[in-house]
């Protein structure tokens, strides 16, 4: 991975600018990378554009610019994708139709743990920045991309879902478009993960072009358009306020600096995650404990938010994160959308918040997972999801709790919610109890992420009882014994 003695393979040629912002040059070089992506993408999307520019001419930029970012940040590492992605093209193009994505599958997911492992041995617990990042995404790139070519090419088209007819690729992709999906420089930073087909629809500009408003009774939409066609929808030309890319960018990028601010000033300061681990953490009560979990694993997410954030702004202002209107006729920029902050910082429900989170991520690990094996699929999920993450101990306790409280909201919410639905005011106190168990669970589940070793996350539980940990096992023990009385309503049916 890096020669003996390096911690980080990038450039240093901006190291003058650490000491001005106070930033690692690791991170520095990230920043910038994507920055000039994001001054490159307006260009890209505006003189590039797929009605002026030959599909070909839009692909080698992409392979030219993301290899040029991909190089200054992470130098000589860079070989890791182009090896990586060589194999899985020759496997895709030459692997027989009975083993050839599950070799993919295997390949990739064996080579991004042998380059965790590795990490782990020369930068344990560091979070310098290096190839691992790419890799974990390229890996989702090429698994997705091998299933979704042996649906389109070898699998009856009356058997797939219609996720998996929509994402189904048809035809072995050239050597370049392949390139230019591996290595397209608005998301070969951090992502976030985009399919093979959606890409495929932005370089073509099908996702504009093909895009459909959806028209009210009297032929007229929320944003003025009109039109006399019979159909519930029309595709009709627009300009381009209408697509709101401009705001879509502009939105993200906001939230992003906010989150950068967060990162940058408030949270070295204010509970920082070595305080888990201090001797004045022993000395807190159990609120103040839990108080100080909580604030703390609130201002550690906030690097998730804005990488994943800036990522999704560089891409938007490409023009790959439109995926059509809604049926008010606005313009949906959710495609290469990682996280719901607001849905993981205030949703009343652990499986929301869980979707809420690494969103992409979600998308992948059902599309090649949970919807390919027979059985055990949430156990698959969770093996393979941090298996994909690396081999710290953490990783895997954080799996664990997060499967483990996710049965037991299961099973809470069928035999204990329909006790509160008699009355609006039952089922707002009920809101109110589970809004209070996930804001109380999320930190729970991520610590041992953060920490990532094991001891740490063990000690860590026990100056808190494991107490949501027991109060999870007593409810999947106890509460498959307690059948709730049916409602009234349903009562009366039945007589």
């Amino acid at each position: 991975m890096v020669r003996s003695g390096e911690f980080y393979a990038g450039s240093r040629l901006l190291s003058p600018l650490t000491e001005v912002i106070g930033l690692p040059i690791d991170q520095v070089n990230f920043v910038v990378c994507q920055l000039v992506a994001l001054v490159l993408a307006f260009p890209f999307r505006l003189v590039l554009s797929p009605s002026t520019t030959s599909l070909t001419v839009r692909h080698v930029v992409q392979v030219t610019v993301g290899m040029a970012l991909t190089f200054f940040c992470f130098g000589y590492q860079i070989y890791h994708l182009i090896i990586l992605s060589f194999v899985c093209y020759l496997l895709m193009k030459y692997g027989s139709r009975d083993w050839m994505h599950k070799a993919v599958f295997v390949y990739n997911m064996l080579y991004l743990s042998a380059t965790h492992i590795w990490r782990q041995i020369y930068d344990y617990g560091g979070y310098t920045l290096d190839i691992t990042g790419p890799l974990m995404i390229m890996t989702q790139k090429m698994t997705s991309m091998a299933f979704a070519l042996h649906d389109g090419i070898y699998k009856d088209n009356s058997k797939l879902s219609d996720d998996q007819k929509s994402q189904a690729i048809r035809k072995m992709p050239s050597f370049l478009s392949f390139y230019s999906y591996v290595f397209y420089f608005h998301g070969i930073m951090c992502g976030p993960m985009c399919f093979f087909s959606d890409f495929i629809s932005f370089m073509e500009g099908r996702n504009f072009s093909e895009a459909k408003i959806p028209f009210t009774e009297n032929g007229t939409t929320n944003n003025t358009l009109t039109t006399n066609n019979e159909d519930t929808c029309k595709k009709t030309t627009l300009t381009t306020k209408h697509y709101g890319i401009e705001k879509a960018t502009l939105k993200t990028l906001l939230t992003a600096g906010i989150c950068g601010i967060l990162m940058i000033f408030v949270a070295p300061h204010l509970c920082p995650p070595e305080g888990l681990v201090s001797p004045s953490w022993y000395e807190m009560n159990f609120v103040q404990k839990m108080g100080y979990l909580l604030i703390c694993l609130m201002l550690a997410k906030q690097k998730y938010y804005f990488a994943w954030k800036l990522g999704e702004a560089v891409n938007n202002a490409a023009g790959l994160g439109f995926q059509g209107f809604d049926k008010d006729g606005k313009p949906k920029w959710d495609l290469v959308n990682n996280v719901d902050i607001w849905g993981v910082e205030f949703c009343n429900s652990l499986k929301l918040n869980l979707d809420a989170w690494n969103k992409t991520t979600l998308i992948w690990l059902r599309r090649v997972v949970y919807d390919r094996v027979p059985k055990f699929k949430v156990y698959a999920v969770f093996a393979c999801s941090a298996t994909w993450h690396g081999f710290y101990p953490g990783y895997y306790l954080t799996f664990a709790t997060g499967m483990l409280l996710t049965f037991a909201a299961r099973m809470i919410r069928r035999k204990i919610r329909p006790l509160f639905q008699a009355t609006a005011s039952l089922a707002y106190f009920y809101d109110c109890i589970t809004f209070t168990f996930v804001r109380l669970a999320n930190p729970w589940m991520c610590a041992p992420f953060l920490m990532l070793e094991l001891m740490p996350a063990i000690q860590l539980y026990n100056s808190l009882y494991w107490y949501l940990h027991i109060m999870a096992m007593v409810a999947l023990v106890v509460l498959p014994f307690y059948h709730p009385p049916k409602p009234k309503t349903e009562e009366k049916k039945t007589q």
